[in-house]
């Protein structure tokens, strides 16, 4: 019933007027420095807060950024700069996927009032797939419910519009710190998903989103084959699987041409290891340095570092270890024998490597060890990561660098391959 009750809170709070909003604004104006539009990075997922500031006036957005001077909100498309000295209290409410995840938990796959609400909840954060999730999973066990229908053709028409601005709009250009490295792009937001889609295990898989509309288009395309049912009562039994299952479906009928419809909210729990025990534990810090294999002496590896906690980053770092070959044709990461990883060995003592780390060909020889032995516990994680890799490994269907074969040039001579750092 706790639970219940911050799921109803949650949609509450998040459905701030416009112009209540305005009016706490104009009355707490000593509290603001700056108003304006704010630019995001689409890779990036910042978590949700309340300000309380000591006037009692509470406003809820997500932090962009936070110095002891000031905190800066992205309330309803505006980043909206405080005054640090004007705020009382700051309550972290975590990430929109976060916060859904626990929701959702908490609700009764048949309790379609609750679901209603954190619909709602899920259209005022303009999440309009998960919402569709929702709102096709209410409809399949309350066929025709008024709420939910006029709910599925609202968000429609904002995915419709979004479509719209998304098209014949040239994308501005980003600031300079978000620019990309030339070289050195990173994935889009479809080619993440399609990774996403690979490595999952539908034995513990993320959320995610499978529309109707994928399901007609599965059906249409793969009528005939056995997998697909033949009757009609069947066939709407298909429309009432859980998102998981119907990507099981999809991975056996090998329905390549629908897997980047399926949109994964989540990560994968292979890809979830790789950020929190490897790229933010040490790759980065240790490895992707602009000294190392993050800046531009980096030689055949080079690592992204700009907004190094972005899913655009995670993601485009791991596809870039996975395809890396060193000067014999031996793959970075060994999946049969992870803890036999050149990946891994880079990073140990040079006298107790099997791979050692080379020394620079120019300049000192600053480089450090990451890890103390194959005992160390980062080691160890690391080693555990690569054994949640999919397997058997698939062959990501992305293309990288754009325009280039994901095989890496001839070595020079003194460069070393690095240091320490699904589907069917």
């Amino acid at each position: 019933m706790v639970l219940m009750a911050r799921a109803r809170a949650w949609v509450a709070g998040g459905l701030v007027l416009g112009g209540l909003l305005l009016g706490a604004m104009v009355r707490q104006e000593h509290a603001l420095l700056a108003i304006q539009p704010a630019v995001i990075d689409p890779g990036t997922e910042l978590a949700e807060v309340e300000l309380i500031l000591v006037t009692g006036e509470r406003f809820k957005g997500l932090l962009r950024d936070r110095t002891p001077q000031t905190l800066t909100l992205v309330i309803e498309g505006i980043a909206t700069e405080f005054r640090a000295s004007t705020v009382q209290r700051v309550v972290e409410l975590g990430t929109i996927t976060d916060q859904y995840r626990k929701a959702r938990e908490a609700i009764s796959d048949r309790d379609t009032e609750q679901l209603m609400l954190l619909c709602n909840w899920l259209i005022a954060r303009k999440r309009f797939d998960a919402a569709l999730a929702e709102l096709d999973h209410i409809l399949s066990i309350e066929p025709g419910k008024p709420e939910a229908v006029d709910a599925r053709r609202l968000v429609l028409a904002h995915r419709a519009l979004q479509e719209r601005r998304a098209g014949p709009n040239e994308p501005s250009p980003p600031p300079d710190d978000e620019a990309p490295v030339p070289g050195l792009p990173l994935l889009t937001p479809e080619q993440i998903n399609l990774i996403k889609v690979y490595e999952i295990d539908l034995g513990s898989p993320p959320k995610m989103v499978v529309t109707r509309e994928t399901i007609d288009r599965l059906v249409d395309r793969y009528a005939g084959h056995d997998q697909i049912p033949a009757s009609r009562e069947q066939r709407e039994a298909l429309y009432r699987k859980r998102p998981e299952q119907v990507l099981e479906l999809m991975f056996r009928l090998r329905a390549r041409d629908l897997y980047g419809e399926v949109k994964v909210l989540g990560h994968p729990r292979s890809v979830e290891a790789f950020r929190d025990d490897v790229h933010r534990m040490w790759l980065v810090n240790s490895c992707a340095t602009t000294r190392c294999h993050g800046g531009e002496e980096a030689g055949r590896l080079r690592l992204h570092v700009r907004r190094m906690n972005s899913d655009a980053t995670v993601y485009t770092n791991l596809l870039i270890l996975d395809r890396f070959r060193l000067a014999d044709g031996r793959p970075l990461i060994n999946y049969d024998k992870p803890a036999e990883s050149p990946l891994l060995h880079l990073g140990l003592p040079r006298g107790e490597s099997a791979f050692p780390h080379p020394k620079p060909a120019v300049g000192g020889d600053a480089w450090r060890a990451v890890f103390r032995s194959t005992e160390d516990r980062n080691y160890l994680r690391a080693v555990e990561w690569i054994s949640k890799m999919y397997r058997p490994r698939p062959e990501y269907p992305v293309v990288y660098p754009p325009g280039k074969e994901a095989a890496a040039p001839p070595p020079e001579e003194g460069d070393g391959g690095g240091e320490g750092g699904g589907g069917g």
